[in-house]
This record gives structure tokens, C-alpha cells and sequence, in this order.
């Protein structure tokens, strides 16, 4: 008995042992490259938590319960490698670098350099870092990635314009923008057409230039902040400078990549109206309570009409199509591509197409290289008429807000209804009837040529073109009130554009033991055309040619206009690159600009600047650092210019003037149109730069630190001056602003092996002070409709700010009303007296808010598991306020019966409900007009989950298929915020003070794409 339990225990403890065997692998893991072990790589056994490191030489032992699957081997700045055990004991991996962050190239002003060379504050994105999700041009790729850089959406509209601002605004009466260069071609991105057309409302900014670019074809855009990196732009260079460098092709085989996605949009914020019952409740409770006659109550009414939402395009689709062919060998490469590009907007009758291509070749034999960048594309714009303006020139948003939600679409006869109480169209009659198509040519190329000799030298020459053509054809029928009234009112409205570049350069490179020296001379001359014709008809037989038959309009009511203008640049430059030893880096560069634009006494300016940088990491007492990989400091000091004006401002030109009658005939005279001003020369920004470049524990953590200041000084403006000179203003040099700034930059390789996470923080803080206006105590601007004056600049301030009254609540029964001479009953707003004089007027206005935010901030998280890949971005800004003329239209209403947002009407004060918040709507203007308060000036904070992008990569063993991908994308998927309107982030009034009124809604997109390599 005892042997039998005694061999029954063995035989338990035999099983034991074989059902919990383990394997030990063991192994060495070293630098693919050097040879070297590499201390501290991670071993991770697939779908366990069984996990090892490395050892000071190297080696690494890993226990694991069979021979079988796979390993996951990782570090810091090598390709992760996944291997298949097959019953192997020792298994030895050795690890690719990958390409070190410092030695990639960045496409710096004439040239490239390696990004541990850089001096000046300059930021790269690539692919991989753009903007996800429908991105219709080149700034919608990099909004929200770049500290310091604020992208801002003006309009909704599909290919609307936008702001760019780098750094802040510096500048009154000339341009904020930056300069863009395309493949060093520095391009006009003004519209080629100005104006909508007759009666006809439009935006206040035009659609964007830099739609006619395919984004799928841009390889990186580098973004230069600073003066050290945008002297070599000379004039150019005071709004900052965007390089962007399209595709290459690259050693190999044909590659061919097709991609494509197809989404639907809508609105992503709705705002909230009136409906139809609680604008009769609201409005014939207004009346009861002495707002209006009684004539003017609303009776009873069949159905009623949400207008706003029948403006609306449920479910707008969109798609883009984009196919491309690329490789080469090491002589000649290659890169061509075609792209489709199709949306509607949310708004009924909008919509952007485009058409483009590209070809990109450059062949090189020994010494000698030759190339070509050429796009060509053409645009096709559908306008609906929308904008800032009123009554019966309004476009649909305010007229679908004001219109009363009662009323029917049509009467019993099939027309559109028209309301007897407001001088405002249809909406869907000014929808449908106000139409408005544009055509657009661009062709941009550059040919280039690159000869080295005498092993240091090389010398370049860049021919470029930029040539856009556009059409606009807008017509008013006879839906409309206008249209009818008129006969058809038809408008065709052409221009052409044209840039030429010509630029020689000649550089110098040379190694003298640690010692590199770069060299760079050049001259550039570039020539600017503009032409345009405007045509206006009426007096139409019937709506059925529109504007293909201008000549069946009454001739006597034709209109005729056309100008034609130029300029030209003439620059010579130089920069100097130095560095010692890869730890001490000199840059020095010199521009010289001649404008045609600026006086005979101040044609050319001088443009200099200097940068210092200072490699710690290569320093002994840093070396030993083991947590340190690398470490800059950088400073820098320069100056740049502002060129961006109207030309022929710096001497006369004639206008247009009276009729006169001689010999009893009419005859057309001119007029001068300005005082000459042969002083008039451009801008100066003066900018002083420290930074800092690091990464840590092999760049694991990386990022940058800069702080700035950049005053602007000999401001373009319009000085006022006596009327007795037969004008009111003059172009002048005068006054200065300083923008400063602290930016921060994080990025983080979180996680490496089967699950990566990579995160990017970027974090701006900025003020704008305005140091000088040369005398000028203030000066009021900025209007929406009946607002004007709503913003100030003066000394002091930032530029732009808002100058209103502040509300300190409502009027209450009870209140001592004897406090104040305004004549105020309960229920009024109570307007803060700051004088104390006991009257609430223009005095006592102060400033209620600054456009610009505070604090601006982004966060990207890409995380990839095997083929899945998840990106999600989001963006914010903090501290800016914005005029919401919509909530002037609220408070203030031209009449009693026109709509509006529901909320303060639905929460009115009244004697039963005596709120503090809303007042009682019975004598809007009781105390004058004081639209511009703290109630109309909002808040324009928020924080939005901007992308998320899911995908999946498949990987083929097949020769044929490289690579195939899908992916499903939200944009604008959620926003916090405080503001009232439609979207905090954009601005329908352009540049400088931030007006949002009958603003085009953002859209909430979701799209699904598909990406195939062969």
C-alpha cells in the first residue's frame, strides 16, 4: 500500500514539474550601427506582462513558458524589432537608429540645415504632424501645432478665409499676414478678384488664395518666428514667414499611393431661436406690456417656418480623391499627382471644388542639378449671400434670424412670403435667388539650376511664375425684392494676377578642422501684376441668360469699371553661418529691399540680424549627463520689414471726379486722390529672441523654450489731417507696438513596443501693447451694421480693444430711479455711471475686453497597437472676447417684431419675474444706443476636441500592394465654451477687432477614407 502511494506522489510531482516547465531565453542586444551593447533595452514576451531589461553589457535573460511566439524589443531612439522565437534559447537583436532628431534637415530662407544647427526660433512640421481630417489649404494643416502661431478660421464657408497671425499683430493700416514661400517662390496670396457683385452680401474676407494648393502634396512646412531666421525676407518678414515644400520623389521603384475619403457635415453648434409659439407668447406680451400698438399682436397662424434650419444642408457631403506617382533613381527623381476635391457647405447653394495637378522633377549629372516645381489647379467657388450687412441688403443668416418664425414659405400663389413688418427678403428667396459662381486658373512653377565647383562653391539660379485668373459671375432674379424692382441685377467681375521671380545665389561651405563655415550671397527680383474688370447690368427681359448676355440689359443702366496696378522688389542678401566645434553656432544675415511701394527719399532698407546658439550637450560637464541628449541655448536680435500696402500710396494718383458741363456737353474730369508722401518707407520690427532646445534621456522628452519682444516701430497710418488740403488723411510713418510672448513646446515618446503613445503639448502666452500713436489720442474703429466705433487704440492698450459701457444688472422696482437723470423705469439695464455725474453717455465708456487671447494651447496623442493608429488632438484658447453683434440685434432690434435668440426674451424682468440678468425688452433705446456693453462684448474662450482619427494598416506580403489603410475621422466633435453664437474661434470680420454677426457656421464632420500604396 505504501508503494502504491509513493509511486501515485511521483507520479503527481512528474506532472507538476512538466505542467509548469519554463524556458529561459537569454541573448545580447546592441547598436545595429556602432557594435555597441545597449544598456537598458526592453524585452517584452506577446500578450504577457513578462518583461526584462538589459544589463550594462548588453545581455538580457527571459524566463518564459514555451518556445514559441514572439518578442518585442525596444529603445530609446532605435526602431522597435519584433522576432519569432522558434525554439530558439539565444536569441541576439540588433537594433536600428533611428534618424536623429538633430540631423534632420529643416528648409530654412534660401537653403537647408540641420536642425542642430538652427540659431533662430523655427518650427517644422512634417506629414506626420499635420492637422487630420479636412484640411482644404496649407495653414488648416498646421492650426493649433505651432506655439506662437494662431490660425484663425474667419468664415465656415468650404475654402473660407482665414488669419494667420505670428506672434501677434503689429501693424494699423498694413498687412499682419506672414509670407508665404511655395518651393522659393515667395507668392502673392491676395484675392485676385475684389467685391461680390451687385446686391449682393459677401464676407468680409475673401476666399482663400492658398486653396488652389493641394495639401496632399505638401511633404513639411517650417514656420520662422524670429527676426534671426526671417531677416533674409527682409520686408517680407515682420508678420513671420511659412515655407512650404511640397513632395519629392525619392530612389526606387514606381511608387503609386491613392487616397480618398468621403464624409457628410453639420452644423457643429446650433443657436437658439424664437420659436414660432413663444414668438407669439413673447411678442404679444412685449406689446401688452407698452413695447408696441396693439395693431402689432400676433394672431393665429397655421404652421410657421424654422427659418435658420431651412437654410441649413443636412448632411453636406464632401470627398476628395488624390493619386500620385513617385521614385527615381540616383540621377533623376520624380513626383506627380492629380486631386479631386469636392465640398458643400452647411449653408444651401455653397460649395468649393478643385482640380489640380503637379509635377515635380530634378535630375542630377555629377556636379550639376536641374529642376522643376509646377502645380496647376483650378477652383470652382458656389457663393450663397451671406455676410455683414442689413435690411434689404442682408444675407441669409440674419435674415433667417430676424425673420418672423410665423409666416409661411410661400403665399397661396406659390411666391415667396414677405413679411409686412421689416424690409428684409425671403431667406429662401435671397437663398435661391441670389446666386453667385467663381472661377479660378492658377499655375505656380519654379525651374532651377544648382552648378558646384571648386568642391566649396555652388551657385543657383531660380525662375519662378504665379499666374491666377478669375471669373465671378453673381446675378440677382426676380425672387428677390431687389430682382424684381431692377429687372435682374447682373455683375461679372474678372482679374488676372501675375508674379515673376528671377534670384541668383551663391553659396560658400568649407570645413577647416572643427571649424564649419557657410557661406551665402544672392540677389532677387520679383515683379507683382494686377488687372481687374467689373461689368454691372439691369434691366433684364427675363432671369433666363443671367450674366451670359450682358447686352440685353437697358443700356443706360450699364456699369463699367477696371484698373490695373504693379509692383516690384529688387533685393540683394547675405547670411553667414559659423560653427566651432558643433557646441558654438554664429548666424548673421543682411537683406537690402527696393520697393516701387515706398518713397523716392526712402526706396531701400537695410535688414540686418544675428543669432548666437550654444550646444551644451557637447560640453564635458554636460556629457556625463546621462539623462541629457541634447541641449541649445539660442538668442538672437534683428529687424524686418512690413511692405504690405496698397501701392502708389507714397504719391499722387487721380480718381474719378465730378461731371462738369463745357459747351453744353457732359464731361467726365479727374481728381487726385491723395497727398504724395516721398518719405513714406516701410515698417521696422525689432525683435530680440531666447530660447532653448532640449531633449532628454534619449529624446524621449524633447521640446523648446522661447521667450520674446518684438516692437514695431514707423507704423503705417493713416494720419489725419487738415481738411483745408482738400484730404483727410495721409499715409505716414508714425507710432510703434510691442508684441512679447513666452512658448512652450513638449513632446514625449511615452511608450515603445507592441503599444506606442506619443504626446505633443504646445502652450503660448502673449501681449500686445500699443507704445506710440505719434500725437493721436485715440482712434475709434471697427463697425457691424448699425454698430460702429466699438473698439479703441491708444497708448497703453492693446491694440483693438473693445470700448463699451459695463452692466451692473437691471433696474429693479423699488431702486432709488433718483440716482440717475437717464430716464430709466424697472426692468431697464443699469449702465455703470464713471464719472458720477448721474449720466450714463459716451464718457463713460471704458475698455471692456482685448480680441487677442491671453493664453493659447494645443494637445496631440497618437497611440499605435500593431496595425491600429489613434490620433487625437485638441485645442484651446483662453482670455480673448469678441463682439457678438447677433446679441446686438437681441437687446437692441431695429423693430419690436423681428426675432431673436430665445433665451433673454424667454427670461425677460418683468414685475412677476423681476430678474437681474435680462432686462424687459419694453424700451431697448429708452437710454440711446449702447450696443457695445459687457453684455454684447462675450467671452471667447474654449477648449475643443478639434480630430480624432481611427485606422487601420493592413501589410501585404504581396509585391504588388505595399500598404493599404482605413480610417474613419471626426472633426469638430465637441466644444466648451461660454459664447453665444455659433463658434468662439473664428471671425467673420477678418483681421483686427473680432465681430461675429450672421457668421457661416462651422460644421461637425465625420469622414471614412481609404489610403492604398502599390
Amino acid at each position: 500500500m505504501n508503494r502504491i502511494k509513493f509511486r501515485l506522489a511521483g507520479l503527481l510531482l512528474l506532472f507538476s514539474i512538466t505542467a509548469f516547465a519554463q524556458d529561459v531565453i537569454t541573448g545580447k542586444v546592441i547598436d545595429a550601427k556602432t557594435r555597441e551593447p545597449l544598456p537598458g533595452a526592453t524585452i517584452i514576451l506577446e500578450g504577457t506582462n513578462q518583461a526584462t531589461v538589459t544589463n550594462s553589457e548588453g545581455a538580457y535573460s527571459l524566463t518564459v513558458p514555451s518556445l514559441n511566439g514572439k518578442i518585442y524589443v525596444s529603445y530609446v531612439g532605435f526602431s522597435t524589432k519584433d522576432i519569432s522565437i522558434l525554439n530558439r534559447k539565444r536569441i541576439d537583436v540588433e537594433l536600428e537608429p533611428k534618424a536623429s532628431l538633430l540631423d534632420d534637415v529643416v528648409v530654412i530662407g534660401y537653403g537647408t540645415a540641420k536642425k542642430s544647427d538652427i540659431t533662430g526660433s523655427v518650427v517644422s512640421l512634417t506629414e506626420k504632424s499635420f492637422n487630420k481630417g479636412v484640411n482644404v489649404s496649407a495653414e488648416q494643416l498646421i492650426a493649433g501645432k505651432v506655439a506662437g502661431v494662431q490660425v484663425i478660421q474667419n468664415s465656415g464657408e468650404p475654402g473660407g478665409g482665414i488669419t494667420v497671425n505670428i506672434r501677434g499683430m503689429g501693424s494699423l493700416n498694413a498687412g499682419n499676414s506672414p509670407l508665404y514661400v511655395v518651393d522659393g517662390f515667395p507668392i502673392d496670396n491676395s484675392a485676385t478678384v475684389s467685391g461680390t457683385g451687385a446686391n449682393f452680401t459677401g464676407m468680409r474676407t475673401a476666399r482663400n488664395p492658398l486653396n488652389s494648393i493641394n495639401p496632399a502634396d505638401i511633404a513639411s512646412i517650417e514656420v520662422l518666428k524670429d527676426a534671426s531666421a526671417t531677416a533674409i525676407y527682409g520686408s517680407r518678414g515682420a508678420n513671420g514667414v511659412v515655407l512650404i515644400t511640397t513632395k519629392r520623389g525619392k530612389d526606387g521603384g514606381l511608387k503609386v499611393s491613392y487616397d480618398t475619403y468621403y464624409g457628410v457635415q453639420n452644423i457643429m453648434n446650433d443657436i437658439n431661436l424664437l420659436s414660432a409659439n413663444d414668438y407669439k407668447t413673447a411678442m404679444n406680451s412685449l406689446i401688452d406690456a407698452g413695447a408696441g400698438s396693439a395693431s402689432s399682436k400676433i394672431g393665429d397662424f397655421s404652421g410657421g417656418t424654422d427659418w435658420l434650419r431651412a437654410m441649413y444642408h443636412k448632411n453636406a457631403p464632401i470627398k476628395s480623391h488624390n493619386l500620385s506617382f513617385s521614385g527615381g533613381n540616383q540621377s533623376t527623381k520624380y513626383y506627380t499627382s492629380l486631386n479631386y476635391f469636392d465640398q458643400d457647405g452647411v449653408l444651401i447653394n455653397s460649395g468649393n471644388k478643385r482640380y489640380s495637378a503637379r509635377v515635380n522633377l530634378e535630375h542630377t549629372n555629377k556636379n550639376f542639378t536641374i529642376g522643376t516645381n509646377l502645380t496647376s489647379s483650378y477652383v470652382a467657388d458656389s457663393y450663397v449671400a451671406n455676410g455683414m450687412d442689413l435690411n434689404e441688403r442682408a444675407g441669409i443668416i440674419y435674415a433667417a434670424i430676424a425673420y418672423e418664425p410665423t409666416l409661411s414659405i410661400y403665399d397661396q400663389g406659390n411666391n415667396y412670403v414677405l413679411s409686412k413688418n421689416m424690409n428684409i427678403d425671403n431667406p429662401l428667396a435671397i437663398a435661391n435667388g441670389k446666386t453667385s459662381l467663381s472661377s479660378l486658373y492658377r499655375t505656380l512653377g519654379t525651374i532651377y539650376g544648382e552648378f558646384k565647383f571648386l568642391n566649396a562653391f555652388s551657385a543657383r539660379l531660380n525662375l519662378g511664375g504665379d499666374i491666377a485668373s478669375q471669373r465671378r459671375d453673381t446675378y440677382v432674379d426676380r425672387q428677390t425684392i431687389e430682382g424684381r424692382a431692377n429687372g435682374g441685377i447682373a455683375s461679372v467681375l474678372s482679374g488676372t494676377n501675375t508674379s515673376f521671380l528671377s534670384e541668383f545665389t551663391l553659396s560658400y561651405k568649407k570645413r577647416f578642422g572643427r571649424q564649419d563655415l557657410n557661406v551665402l550671397f544672392g540677389t532677387t527680383a520679383q515683379q507683382f501684376n494686377s488687372n481687374d474688370q467689373t461689368t454691372q447690368a439691369s434691366g433684364f427681359p427675363s432671369d433666363a441668360t443671367k450674366t451670359d448676355n450682358l447686352s440685353l440689359g437697358d443700356p443706360t443702366r450699364f456699369i463699367a469699371t477696371s484698373s490695373r496696378s504693379r509692383n516690384s522688389l529688387l533685393s540683394y542678401l547675405g547670411r553667414v553661418n559659423y560653427n566651432i566645434a558643433e557646441k558654438y553656432l554664429l548666424t548673421t544675415s543682411l537683406r537690402i529691399d527696393g520697393s516701387s511701394r515706398f518713397g523716392e527719399n526712402n526706396k531701400y532698407g537695410v535688414f540686418p540680424s544675428v543669432a548666437f546658439a550654444w550646444r551644451l550637450e557637447n560640453e564635458a560637464f554636460i556629457k556625463n549627463a546621462e539623462y541629457i541628449t541634447s541641449l541649445k541655448l539660442r538668442s538672437s536680435w534683428g529687424q524686418t520689414g512690413n511692405q504690405a500696402i496698397d501701392n502708389y500710396q507714397s504719391i499722387t494718383t487721380y480718381t474719378t471726379g465730378q461731371k462738369a458741363v463745357i459747351g453744353n456737353q457732359q464731361v467726365s474730369t479727374t481728381t487726385p486722390n491723395r497727398l504724395p508722401n516721398p518719405d513714406l518707407k516701410w515698417e521696422t520690427s525689432e525683435q530680440l529672441n531666447f530660447g532653448l532646445d532640449f531633449g532628454f534621456w534619449g529624446n524621449k522628452i524633447t521640446g523648446s523654450l522661447d521667450w520674446y519682444t518684438k516692437t514695431t516701430r514707423d507704423m503705417l497710418l493713416n494720419l489725419p489731417i487738415p481738411r483745408t488740403t482738400g484730404f483727410t488723411s495721409m499715409m505716414t510713418n508714425i507710432g510703434s507696438v510691442r508684441n512679447s510672448g513666452f512658448e512652450v513646446l513638449v513632446s514625449s515618446n511615452n511608450l515603445s513596443g507592441p503599444l506606442s503613445w506619443e504626446t505633443s503639448l504646445n502652450m503660448t502666452w502673449m501681449t500686445n501693447k500699443v507704445l506710440n500713436l505719434g500725437g493721436i489720442d485715440n482712434i475709434f474703429t471697427g463697425s457691424a451694421g448699425g454698430t460702429s466705433n466699438l473698439a479703441i487704440i491708444r497708448e497703453g492698450l492693446p491694440m483693438y480693444s473693445f470700448y463699451g459701457y459695463t452692466i451692473d444688472g437691471v433696474w429693479q422696482t423699488g431702486d432709488d430711479l433718483m440716482s440717475t437723470k437717464d430716464n430709466v423705469k424697472p426692468g431697464d439695464f443699469k449702465y455703470r455711471d464713471l464719472n458720477g455725474d448721474k449720466i450714463v453717455n459716451a464718457d463713460d465708456r471704458q475698455v471692456i475686453g482685448n480680441p487677442a487671447p491671453k493664453f493659447m494651447a494645443s494637445l496631440t496623442n497618437n497611440f499605435t497597437y500593431k496595425g491600429f493608429n489613434l490620433n487625437i488632438f485638441f485645442d484651446g484658447a483662453w482670455g480673448a472676447k469678441m463682439l457678438n453683434n447677433n446679441l446686438v440685434d437681441t437687446y437692441f432690434p431695429a423693430n419690436l417684431l423681428r426675432n431673436r435668440l430665445s433665451e433673454p426674451l424667454l427670461n425677460r424682468w418683468t414685475s412677476s419675474n423681476p430678474s437681474t440678468v435680462y432686462p424687459s425688452f419694453i424700451n431697448p433705446l429708452g437710454q440711446g444706443k449702447k450696443e457695445v456693453n459687457t453684455y454684447t462684448v462675450e467671452d471667447a474662450s474654449f477648449l475643443r476636441l478639434n480630430t480624432v482619427k481611427l485606422g487601420y494598416d493592413f501589410t501585404f506580403k504581396s509585391s504588388v500592394v505595399r500598404g493599404l489603410g482605413v480610417f474613419v475621422t471626426g472633426q469638430n466633435l465637441a466644444m466648451w465654451t461660454s459664447y453665444k453664437g455659433y463658434d468662439p474661434s473664428i471671425n467673420p470680420n477678418g483681421g483686427g477687432v473680432r465681430i461675429d454677426w450672421n457668421a457661416f457656421p462651422t460644421a461637425r464632420t465625420i469622414l471614412f477614407g481609404l489610403n492604398v500604396n502599390l
